[in-house]
Order: structure tokens, then sequence, then C-alpha cells
């Protein structure tokens, strides 16, 4: 199977790029998501708070946030963000419990705060689509990634 990689600018002047002060992560986020009026949003872990102001901000009605080791109830959200994932094994657990979360065509954001080394970004996506996550996206902002999935309605891992 190939491995299918975008890089999308998050529109940022270049000054913003490079990591200056003044800048809102959570903002690049919420332009990734899109609209959001009507989806169910799960955060998992640490880093919330702030996104949720801009969420609420930006039209999203229904958000829930729940601390990294808690289990959610399944199906319950459209979109999962993990807003600090700093590594391998806090991926390993939040994407697990992401994946429980979401319904069929759901989406994950996992937004990665540092990776100078570059390890972290690639190993996160070969865990994404061992979770049976496709459309396997990557945005960069200087050292941040967001990566974005998408959880398919059929396959082999849909009613895992």
């Amino acid at each position: 199977m190939m491995l299918r990689h975008a890089q999308a600018d998050l529109g940022y002047p270049p000054s913003a790029a490079a990591g200056m002060p003044g800048t809102d992560p959570d903002a690049a986020l919420v332009k990734v998501l899109g609209d959001v009026t009507d989806a169910h949003i799960l955060i998992l872990g640490p880093g919330a708070l702030e996104l949720i102001c801009v969420l609420i901000r930006t039209g999203c009605g229904a958000i829930t946030e729940l601390r990294q080791h808690e289990r959610p109830e399944p199906r319950m959200a459209d979109i999962v963000i993990l807003p600090k994932v700093g590594s391998l094994d806090a991926a390993a657990t939040t994407i697990g419990h992401a994946r429980r979360a979401l319904v069929p065509t759901g989406r994950i954001l996992v937004r990665i705060a540092a990776d100078p080394a570059g390890r972290l970004v690639p190993a996160i996506v070969r865990m994404l689509r061992v979770h049976g996550f496709t459309d396997v996206r990557q945005h960069r902002r200087g050292t941040e990634a967001l990566l974005s999935a998408v959880l398919p309605m059929f396959g082999p891992l849909t009613h895992a």
C-alpha cells in the first residue's frame, strides 16, 4: 500500500512560519478543519482550553474534552483533535481512543508541537495507518506538524 502525503501551507506570513511570537497555532488547526458548525468535536489530551475557545468562536456548539488516558464512548465524535502530542507513547494511547470515539468517515487531527529530529511524524503516520486511518496528510509550520486523516466507512478495521 502506498502512503500518500500532502503538505499544505497554513497561510501564515513568513515570520510566523519561522515560529515567531504572536502566532496562533489553534487558528491554523481550525483553518485545516474548515466548517465545524454541525460537528461534534472531541479533544483528547493537554492543551485543550485555548482550542475550545477558538472552536466556540468559529461556531462549533458540540465540544467534549477528555484527558489523555480517559476512554471515550464509542462513535461519539465526528472529529477528534489531539492538540499536543510530544511522544510516541502519548500518540499510541490517544490514537487508539480517538479511533474508538470516531464515527465512520470521521476525521482525526494530531498536532505535533516539535519534531526537530524528524522521527516522530513518520512514526505517527505509520501508527495512524495501523489503526485503519486513510488519506493521511501533513501540514507544516516551522517545527510544528499537523497530521490529518480519515476513518473510512468500509474496510477490515471498521468494526474493531
